[in-house]
């Protein structure tokens, strides 16, 4: 790979500049050189307990609301509705279990809806919580909830419902609309996983309590982020501090997540559209080749995720092939893809497949990088095939 990189869309200089070949942002892409930046700055300023009030313990503080406000104003949520969290997946955690206790103990029946299609963070959450009974609710081919299957449930009871804003591993989007509203109609508060929405597409506003991650907008690991509404009662077993759920603030890695999301509010539309088109690319020519074909909704889905499946071929051989050739892409479960586990997402859709490719496209993808996949990937299967 000696194609040069340069960042596509209008984004300021310097741009994302992701290693030639990569298409596995759900892994995580670069962080971003402003990210980089305010995290070393906060390494150098922020160092001490944001809870003291001498005057280095103020100073870290101010960098902690500072960038939970930057986060919140990405979000288009106020920044007191607003918490952080060592991990997206600590902060589900939190929030679900957290709301299980307040709304059982209030009297709500001790249930958990879950969509077939959540990540297993969300499930693990949800099975977490003593007492609880787990339901999944049904999805279709396209890995979008049966809203009319939920409606069935809730009239049954509910302590809390999950449903993603969209799934992550075919980037199909849900019917956030009609799902929040068969759930206000009964007063069940929805606990909404926007992992790979936010800087991607916009999150809506269709959810009592979003979690996501600044893993998906260039910023760091090591922060995850909890929108709460304010009509929401939730129960956490250890109260935010300064607005961190949990453990000691990493104020360096919120200060990265801030910057980060301060930096991509602008471009982040136009960098959609290019993936739309880069994506669109992808599912034509995977279509035409024998055994191939890419699922999830062809129209209504995030702009930069794409899975294929492969008859009579292993996923991992692949995805270990393409490697071979300079080609980032990841294979199974969003949740398991390290291991040979197959996606529950794609058996929940009826698809039964040993191989699935997913394809996620970072910031500053280039059209080369879409060209070695698309003439990868036919070698690779005449290569891998059973």
């Amino acid at each position: 790979m000696t194609h040069p990189r340069r960042a596509t869309g209008n984004w300021p200089e310097p741009g994302p500049n992701p290693p030639a070949g990569y298409l596995d942002a759900v892994a995580g892409q670069p962080v971003l050189a402003v990210a980089s930046r305010a995290m070393t700055a906060a390494l150098e300023q922020g160092w001490s307990d944001p809870a003291r009030l001498h005057h280095t313990g103020r100073r870290a503080g101010l960098v902690l609301d500072t960038s939970r406000v930057a986060i919140a104003t990405f979000l288009g949520v106020p920044a007191a509705q607003c918490f952080l969290g060592s991990s997206a997946s600590d902060l589900l955690r939190a929030v679900i279990g957290g709301l299980a206790n307040a709304r059982v103990a209030a009297g709500a029946s001790p249930r958990i809806l879950v969509s077939a299609g959540e990540s297993m963070a969300v499930r693990f959450a949800a099975e977490a919580c003593a007492g609880c009974e787990v339901v999944t609710i049904p999805i279709d081919q396209y890995a979008r909830v049966d809203v009319d299957a939920l409606q069935r449930e809730l009239a049954l009871g509910a302590a809390l419902v999950c449903v993603q804003v969209a799934n992550a591993e075919v980037g199909t989007r849900q019917p956030t609309g009609d799902v929040h509203q068969a759930c206000q109609s009964v007063g069940v508060p929805l606990v909404s996983d926007a992992t790979q929405v936010p800087g991607h597409e916009d999150i809506g506003s269709n959810w009592d309590a979003l979690v996501t991650s600044p893993r998906d907008w260039g910023g760091p690991s090591g922060v995850g982020v909890l929108a709460v509404r304010p009509h929401v009662r939730w129960r956490p077993q250890e109260a935010p501090d300064r607005g961190w759920v949990g453990g000691f603030p990493d104020v360096a890695a919120a200060a990265g997540a801030g910057a980060a999301a301060e930096y991509v509010t602008g471009p982040w539309p136009e960098q959609a559209i290019e993936h739309r088109q880069q994506v669109a690319r992808i599912r034509e020519r995977v279509e035409t080749i024998d055994g191939v074909r890419a699922v999830g909704d062809p129209e209504d889905h995030l702009p930069h995720i794409v899975t294929i499946v492969v008859d009579d071929a292993i996923g991992e051989q692949v995805v270990t092939e393409l490697d071979k050739r300079g080609v980032a892409a990841a294979s199974g479960s969003a949740c398991t893809a390290d291991n040979r586990m197959p996606s529950h997402v794609l058996e929940a859709m009826g698809i039964r497949t040993q191989a699935s490719i997913r394809v996620s496209l970072p910031y500053g993808c280039t059209d080369h990088t879409i060209d070695d996949f698309l003439a990868a990937l036919p070698e690779v299967l005449d290569q891998t095939r059973l």
